[in-house]
């Protein structure tokens, strides 16, 4: 099954082959950035381009591609962050079940040569068409919403 988005496509078209990294163009990085997530080695973006509501990304300040190149301290606030994001995005959405991942390397799925985790809270399905052939959902929350909810809700 193939599920045109036509978002997307705009990424990938528009997408730099060269030059700077996405992850560490700060223009990009202010639109997207859930400042109440931050830490001091981490960032927490909403990913424009969600595969599911709730879609954030974690995302090292420091421009890294592999787990093996984190440092110790980054390595070690990493818990930290994964566990805030979780909280705030299950006070969001009232579930405790996540999707949790990383596409490390363009041959494994990443889009984007810099380490990011994919952080997409599940909840149980409404059943449709859609969902009953292939485990698809329908987007509901514009990206630029998801950022302002997150930024408002304390913990």
């Amino acid at each position: 099954m193939k599920i045109y988005e036509p978002k997307r496509a705009l990424y990938r078209k528009n997408k730099p082959t060269t030059g700077c990294c996405q992850f560490c163009d700060k223009k990009t990085i202010n639109e997207q950035q859930c400042l109440s997530l931050e830490s001091k080695h981490w960032m927490v973006v909403v990913n424009k381009y969600p595969y599911m509501d709730g879609n954030v990304m974690i995302i090292p300040k420091r421009h890294v591609r592999n787990v093996a190149d984190l440092l110790k301290d980054e390595w070690f606030e990493f818990q930290d962050i994964l566990e805030k994001t979780m909280k705030k995005l299950s006070q969001i959405f009232k579930t405790e079940d996540f999707n949790i991942g990383a596409n490390i390397g363009i041959d494994a799925g990443g889009s984007i040569e810099h380490l990011h985790w994919q952080i997409i809270p599940r909840r149980k399905k409404i059943s449709n068409s859609v969902n009953i052939f292939a485990d698809i959902e329908v987007i509901t929350i514009l990206p630029e919403d998801l950022r302002k909810i997150i930024d408002k809700n304390k913990l």
